[in-house]
């Protein structure tokens, strides 16, 4: 077990952090009144819906609904844990965790830590696919019969897995994500005759499965 850090080394670190800075290295952010607003990193669109706040220190996508602090924005456009955004943002304005120097990460915790990553990359290219592709536009339309409102689809994060055995592969390929590991966790699986990975879900409606603290952990699959 790691040791831990305090909420108040947590709510220094997060004070001391202007997340409008931290956002700007990867969006492209435009004054609009007392906000700043830039395209969503986390979903494709024209219109910019993505909202930073320097006031309150948060942002929001009124287009996906993503949302939260400068911690959960690297943990979403980076795959990473908590502990590791918070090293990170600690490095960035020279705050000293020194109840972590005797705390190294095991590789099992790699292990999981991409495994995670992997899961929360697919939901975003399944929601992608359902809410911005024609691809997708026979399943959002099964979703909105079925009684599914945007918002609801939105904040689910409700996605598409389409009729291809290698759109997922490619896409983790070139993200350089460990594939073995997507094996283990049931998003790809191994032809038999030649060893070759490809999509395991194809042609479904994909529901991510969240852990209590906000991870995606599994999907379940619907024809």
């Amino acid at each position: 077990m790691g040791s831990r850090i305090s909420e108040e080394k947590i709510e220094k670190i997060r004070n001391s952090v202007d997340i409008v800075d931290v956002i700007s290295e990867y969006v492209q952010l435009k004054k609009q009144g007392r906000n700043l607003i830039g395209l969503c990193p986390f979903h494709g669109e024209n219109t910019p819906s993505f909202s930073v706040s320097p006031e309150k220190q948060l942002y929001h996508c009124f287009g996906c609904g993503a949302g939260g602090n400068a911690f959960s924005f690297l943990m979403a456009i980076e795959g990473y844990e908590f502990l590791d955004s918070v090293k990170h943002l600690a490095a960035r304005v020279n705050i000293d965790l020194p109840e972590l120097e005797k705390s190294e990460p095991t590789n099992a915790s790699n292990e999981l830590n991409s495994m995670i990553a992997g899961n929360e990359l697919a939901a975003k290219l399944y929601h992608h696919l359902l809410m911005n592709t024609e691809q997708g536009k026979d399943a959002l339309n099964y979703l909105v019969n079925r009684g599914f409102t945007k918002e609801m689809i939105n904040h689910f994060s409700i996605g598409f897995a389409p009729d291809s055995w290698e759109t997922l592969t490619h896409f983790f390929q070139k993200r350089n994500v460990p594939l073995n590991y997507m094996e283990q966790i049931g998003l790809l699986a191994k032809r038999d005759f030649d060893g070759k990975l490809f999509d395991r879900f194809r042609n479904r409606v994909m529901f991510p499965i969240w852990s209590k603290d906000g991870k995606v952990i599994g999907f379940g699959g619907r024809v």
